[in-house]
């Protein structure tokens, strides 16, 4: 497999999030991220946000601000990754002085600025980027050899647009503002911005189940500072926190326990299936897919398991890698639970549409397996607390103390990739398949890692009653038993 892109984190905020956010919300977000570069967003100046970011972004983290006083301007080369900070349209100008003296032409080169805007004509449902004009007068990007990618600040994160010859991306201008989620987009060095989120409402206190601003001031002002302070504290000191009461105490206890700690925490004496399980991840070509072309398969445990792929690289055989997972699955598992996380929103459905249609003489075996899906039983039916700051699978494993392998992948992106490919089988477009699957293992190993997690937890912690062992069996099911 050819090395991942390089990539530069940046995470975007707003001033209104920095004004509003409390010292440890703000400490959280960046440790959430873990950027190797911040920048402040919007179109006006904000000397505050900019004092109090200044204050907690680390010395090894860079900082923009283009609306600001004396802002950074220039090439920069963050984490392996070219960048120019363009603050003014007279630093457009120099960039093709920079490039000759310099800037690499056979990397990409971010171009971060407060320049371009966004202007919707509800009357005609038409958008016009504002200042495109001056931008390209300044920029002159015929006189250009490389390839850059223009992230603006006053775009909306999820902005992806090539005008012309300017490939402009979203630099989150509202990001955190308002509930709106927080954004980090990962610049690579194959030109691709990826972008993650995180809702303001999973920083600090508030990533507490059940803790909303009052309650977090609240048991601020009792004393109760961040996460660690809750996790620790005995039930019956936060039960005497105004608006609390001893269930919803213990209830916010535990869910500090889980994110500070990076554990499982138990709620129910409900067992897991009995059976060694068989996990699974999918890859389609979008949401509402036409082909499962890739299932990943892991067989065994997170670190050591035996990893298979069913994998069909041919757009035209959409029945191919169900029926030879079907096939081995049948043959050699059958009598073993199936496991994917959130497999109930997705991949089970999808796999179920997708053996009726294509492989119709499986059908019966496919609806006679158990399959159980963690982030179901943990979450929505509520035997237990995870850890992650969000119940993604990524942040979840995460927490647990996974280390995911660096692909540079995301769902979508790989979706993306396949559609592409579906469209237009060239070389230019063929996807690389042995990234793709690696990408897919880690999927697996981590949902391993979750399960394995949830049984090691075997334990209901309650101040109320003693703990109880629940590693006990059950019996299979089908799916008429959800």
């Amino acid at each position: 497999m050819p090395p991942s892109p390089t990539t530069a984190r940046i995470a975007c905020a707003s001033p209104p999030f920095v004004e509003q956010a409390t010292a440890t919300e703000l400490d959280d977000w960046l440790a959430y991220f873990e950027p190797d570069l911040v920048v402040l967003t919007g179109e006006a100046a904000s000397p505050r946000a900019a004092s109090v970011l200044r204050r907690h972004v680390g010395p090894k983290t860079a900082f923009f601000q283009p609306t600001g006083n004396a802002p950074t301007s220039g090439p920069r080369t963050i984490n392996g990754v070219q960048f120019v900070f363009a603050p003014t349209t007279g630093a457009l100008s120099e960039i093709a002085e920079h490039e000759r003296d310099e800037l690499a032409t056979d990397v990409p080169t971010y171009v971060l600025s407060g320049l371009l805007g966004l202007e919707v004509d509800t009357t005609t449902l038409s958008t016009s980027l504002v200042g495109r004009e001056e931008y390209r007068r300044r920029l002159e990007p015929e006189r250009l050899a490389g390839e850059y990618v223009h992230v603006s600040t006053r775009l909306p994160a999820e902005y992806r647009r090539d005008w012309g010859d300017l490939a402009v991306v979203g630099g989150g201008a509202e990001a955190g503002s308002a509930d709106t989620p927080l954004v980090a987009l990962d610049c690579r060095t194959d030109g691709r911005v990826l972008a993650r989120t995180l809702q303001p409402t999973r920083l600090g206190l508030r990533a507490l189940d059940g803790v909303g601003r009052t309650r977090a001031r609240r048991l601020r002002e009792a004393g109760f500072a961040d996460r660690e302070d809750v996790a620790g504290a005995d039930s019956s000191a936060l039960a005497e926190v105004q608006g609390l009461g001893r269930t919803t105490a213990e209830r916010i206890r535990r869910s500090a326990r889980a994110v500070a700690h990076g554990e499982v925490v138990r709620e129910s004496d409900q067992p897991l299936p009995r059976g060694d399980p068989v996990y699974i991840d999918i890859e389609t070509d979008g949401l509402t897919p036409t082909i499962t072309w890739l299932i990943g398969v892991l067989d065994g445990a997170s670190d050591g398991g035996e990893y298979r792929s069913f994998l069909q690289t041919d757009p035209d055989e959409p029945e191919r890698a169900i029926e030879e997972f079907m096939a081995w699955y049948t043959t050699t598992a059958s009598h073993r639970p199936i496991v994917a996380y959130n497999g109930w929103n997705f991949d089970f459905n999808v796999l179920h549409d997708h053996v009726i249609e294509h492989c119709p003489h499986y059908e019966d075996e496919w609806t006679s397996t158990y399959r159980f899906d963690p982030y179901r039983w943990a979450v929505n039916e509520g035997n237990a607390v995870l850890p992650g700051r969000t119940n993604t699978l990524e942040d979840v494993a995460a927490a647990l103390g996974y280390e995911r392998t660096e692909t540079g992948l995301t769902g979508a992106a790989v979706a993306r990739a396949y559609q592409g490919w579906m469209a237009d089988r060239s070389p230019a477009t063929e996807p690389d398949w042995e990234r793709f699957d690696a990408y897919c293992e880690d999927d697996v190993r981590a949902l391993a890692a979750v399960y394995e997690a949830l049984e090691a937890s075997g334990r209901i912690v309650s101040t109320d009653e003693p703990s109880r062992d629940v590693r006990e069996t059950t019996t299979q099911g089908s799916l008429s038993d959800w």
